[in-house]
């Protein structure tokens, strides 16, 4: 199975988890103070920026953005023109 496929079905995975109707009405507070869906929410946006990190770094596209010549932007130079009135 592919890098890519594997951080597709993490994914996959994470949508499916996403929906937490076994959390819902269950009074248990998590370090007293926060609902446990409500934790359970913090983990699993824990999980999905670690899902991106994946993403970015085994799905993104090689040479994407590397400069080439032809596409460089052009460069500012930090000198007035020559016939600007600041260069007279």
């Amino acid at each position: 199975m592919s890098k890519r496929a594997l951080v597709l079905s993490y994914f996959v995975v994470l949508a499916v988890l996403h929906q937490d109707f076994w959390w819902r009405g269950d009074p248990t507070l998590v370090f007293g103070v926060l609902p446990i869906s409500l934790a359970y929410h913090v983990a699993w946006t824990l999980f999905v920026a670690v899902g991106w990190f994946l993403a970015g770094r085994y799905c993104w596209p090689v040479g994407l953005d590397a400069d080439s010549d032809s596409d460089a932007a052009p460069t500012v130079s930090s000198s007035p023109p020559v016939d600007s009135p600041a260069a007279r």
